[in-house]
């Protein structure tokens, strides 16, 4: 009986988490297609996506020669993520991300963190050239956005994400790593669903730390360590891009992301062979 009890609230939280991510993530990649519809088009939209999140993705510290290789976890299997710095030109850095048979060829000016030229190519091969916007265009894009999310309820899954005070321990393939960590932080209504779980699990002679182990292996979290080049996926920016101020708060590269749009960090740049 203990087994099942457990198992079954276990699966209750698992549940409650993995929506919570799949809502945000989706509600803001699908509100984006729809603001300013009749003024952008779709390249300006990603442009000012980019241009955003630009800041919080890459180091200033990045020198060529600097990449991460990530797995994205998707119900068909694990897909290959790469980002790379690949040479000097006109002041900036090229970052080349490759994805789901995608390129994106950023060239970022790295103290300024502002996009020079951008370009990239789609699934079939088709080059498309991306024009930089006006930082009043991007403004504008991001703050319509927002309003579009918290109109659909978003605000209400998750209230803000924060830094923890703690570090964990985390495996990946690139090797294992002491690493901090954000996640996020609930309305009440989410709340009491996790504070019950935790309850429940007492009642069955569950220890804190392993109360604690649950709840990390099924919250949404980003681990984070100063030993990986900073070079994270457009797709965990624009999944964040609510709450992205939080990213000013952790160093260095992704190691892991759970929960929501879930990535393992598979091999990088300076790791020890």
């Amino acid at each position: 009986m203990l087994k099942k009890t457990n198992k079954k609230s276990s699966k209750v939280l698992v549940y409650c988490l993995t929506m919570v991510g799949f809502i945000v993530v989706s509600s803001f990649i699908g509100n984006t297609n729809i603001v300013l519809a009749q003024e952008l088009s779709e390249d300006d939209k990603k442009a000012a996506m980019i241009q955003y999140t630009l800041k919080y993705r890459f180091g200033q510290d990045l020198k060529v020669g600097d990449w991460v290789k990530y797995n994205e976890i998707t119900e068909e299997g694990a897909k290959t993520i790469e980002l790379k710095v690949t040479k000097q030109e006109k002041g900036g850095v090229w970052i080349v991300e490759e994805s789901l048979g995608m390129k994106i060829h950023l060239l970022v000016d790295l103290k300024s963190m502002k996009v020079l030229e951008c370009f990239g190519f789609d699934k079939e091969g088709e080059k498309r050239e991306v024009t930089p916007l006006s930082d009043k265009e991007v403004a504008l894009i991001i703050e319509n956005g927002k309003k579009e999310m918290e109109q659909q309820g978003v605000y209400s899954q998750i209230i803000s994400w924060k830094k923890d005070e703690k570090t964990e321990k985390v495996d990946v393939p690139a090797g294992s790593f002491a690493c901090v960590y954000i996640k996020p932080e609930y309305p009440e209504q989410h709340k009491k669903q996790i504070e019950n779980y935790v309850k429940i699990m007492k009642e069955h002679g569950k220890s804190d730390a392993e109360i604690d182990a649950e709840i990390s292996k099924n919250e949404p979290r980003l681990y984070f360590n100063k030993d990986v080049p900073r070079l994270l996926p457009v797709q965990i920016a624009i999944g964040w891009i609510p709450w992205i101020d939080v990213f000013k708060e952790v160093k260095g590269g992704l190691v892991e992301s759970r929960g929501m749009s879930p990535l393992r960090l598979t091999a990088y740049s300076g790791q020890k062979k």
